[in-house]
């Protein structure tokens, strides 16, 4: 298998995460080895410590929002399938009262329906105010958490 020349980003980041991981037996990276690994792709020991420092920052925030959309994604797939079961059923139920007509049905097809299009927007399109909100919750519970185990 020959090896591709040029690589995109998410590749290089993939590859030097499983070389790092590989280098050092506990999965942990001493400061001294990033800085060489930076320097041998080129970066300076000021840009790592800027990374560092905006790791350092950001990085928990970033991560609880990734977890609060996937909680949310989870809910809504659960809510998703609740929907179509519950509106089968009764689909299904009102076919059979009514001889293949659909009447009754039809409100709480269309009615929860409603409310499963906002969710999908909400779960799909959080805006930056809501999603900033939801993890800086996240955060404090979690702080909380930790105050309690220690």
């Amino acid at each position: 298998m020959s090896l591709p020349e040029k690589y995109t980003q998410d590749e290089m980041e993939r590859i030097l995460q499983r070389a790092l991981a590989q280098r050092s037996q506990s999965g942990n990276v001493s400061r001294e080895q990033l800085v060489e690994v930076g320097k041998e792709i080129g970066l300076t020991e000021q840009d790592l410590m800027r990374a560092i420092d905006d790791e350092m920052r950001y990085g928990p925030f970033d991560e609880a929002k990734r977890e609060v959309i996937k909680k949310k994604r989870c809910q809504w797939r659960r809510h998703f399938l609740s929907y179509l079961g519950v509106n089968a059923s009764l689909l299904v139920l009102n076919a059979i009262q009514m001889h293949g007509r659909l009447t009754w049905a039809l409100a709480p097809l269309f009615s929860w329906g409603i409310g499963m299009t906002v969710h999908t927007v909400s779960t799909f399109f959080p805006t930056k105010k809501e999603l900033n909100k939801a993890a800086k919750k996240l955060l404090r519970k979690r702080d909380k958490y930790n105050e309690l185990g220690e």
